[in-house]
């Protein structure tokens, strides 16, 4: 599962899938304010002595924690070792080509909408840029979701892609596969009878939607334009005397090209619903990936048990309590294999193939892309 832009997964899939940079040397066109992976932890970051103990410490008992676990349970451990073990590589690797498949959508995606804009997207480079954000998203803790994001504005950037264009691609993109995902959870929360989480997945995809729409139609009006413009140069001008970048002679203008620039982009009604399915598929073959990796142990699911399971990781990952959902999804998954009837001696090891194959493997793959992708060759615009 992706954890991304948000996800990555990608965000999806944990991609998963889009916060912005800080303010000074930040990739122009993201919101200024949010971590970036280059953040100093010095004296003047501001953080307290708390926050430079805590992390060991908290590892420290993770690892006495994980010592004792296995001390107490090593029979079961044993057990799903065993299990591990003995895995069908068959279904092994169709678990492994359906998850590469879903991050492809992912790529796909992205170069779909930066070509609706008339931007440069060769698919070496975005695949790379896609499995390398992924990596950043699941490999830095608190800001990783924020990294991965201005990682893929800047490489974007470097294609020759106006700042406008990459902005609006990581949103569009992000909020494509949020509507994605809860499409994806209310259907498997009705397939399983449940009512309240069809009905919560839905509110999702209509909050999700609902931003952007009304960003549209604000892009597409002069007067809507001219109104937002005049009421955000109302709302800073008390704050303009102290800051000089958002005096109304500056936001204004500012303000006023870029819901233009957004205006200009049209990607057309056959480019959005490309853009929707390629989303939603990222998803679906994430969770075919759970399936097959069920199979892999050798245990038997029905596809309602496999959407529950999946929704529930789903659903833990987007809250993004560790990154990459580490811990929290394995045990949701988990839990949720039990519920659907699995033994927990094949449960587990289910889920551990799964994450490996959805989390780790894209992971290692994505630090490779990281080292070993060469820096786009065509230069940034202005």
């Amino acid at each position: 599962m992706t954890d991304g832009p948000d996800p990555v997964h990608p965000g999806g899939p944990d991609l998963e899938r889009p916060g912005g940079p800080a303010a000074e040397g930040a990739p122009e066109g993201l919101p200024a304010g949010t971590p970036d992976s280059g953040q100093d932890d010095g004296p003047g970051s501001g953080r307290g002595p708390v926050a430079r103990w805590w992390r060991p410490v908290l590892g420290v008992l993770l690892a006495v924690g994980a010592v004792v676990a296995v001390v107490v349970f090593r029979q079961s451990v044993l057990g799903w070792f065993a299990t591990i073990a003995s895995t069908d590589p068959r279904w092994a690797l169709a678990a492994v080509a359906v998850q590469l498949l879903s991050m492809q959508c992912l790529v796909w995606q992205q170069q779909l909408l930066l070509r609706s804009g008339g931007g440069v997207a060769p698919q070496g480079s975005l695949t790379a840029t896609v499995y390398g954000g992924n990596a950043i998203a699941v490999g830095l803790p608190l800001a990783g979701s924020a990294a991965s994001v201005a990682y893929g504005f800047r490489r974007m950037r470097d294609l020759g892609n106006n700042a406008v264009l990459v902005s609006w691609t990581l949103a569009v993109s992000g909020v494509c596969s949020t509507v994605a995902l809860a499409a994806v959870v209310a259907v498997s929360s009705a397939a399983t009878g449940s009512t309240v989480g069809a009905v919560v997945a839905s509110l999702a995809s209509v909050a999700a939607v609902v931003p952007v729409l009304t960003l549209l139609a604000v892009t597409r009006s002069a007067e809507a334009k001219n109104l937002v413009v005049k009421l955000l140069m109302t709302v800073l001008a008390p704050l303009s005397r102290w800051f000089r970048v958002l005096r109304p002679a500056v936001v204004g203008p500012a303000v006023d090209d870029a819901l233009t620039s957004l205006g200009s982009i049209r990607p057309g009604a056959r480019n959005a619903v490309a853009a929707g399915l390629l989303a939603l598929a990222n998803w679906v073959l994430d969770a075919l990936c759970l399936l097959f990796a069920v199979h892999a142990v050798g245990a038997e699911l029905s596809l309602r048990g496999a959407a529950l399971a999946f929704a529930a990781g789903a659903l833990v990952s987007s809250t993004r309590l560790t990154p990459g959902g580490i811990g929290v999804v394995e045990a949701a998954v988990a839990s949720a294999l039990v519920a659907a009837g699995l033994p927990a001696a094949q449960a587990v090891p289910a889920v551990v193939v799964y994450r490996f194959i959805s989390l780790w493997l894209l992971a290692a793959i994505g630090a490779l892309c990281l080292v070993l992708a060469p820096r786009p060759v065509h230069p940034a615009e202005g």
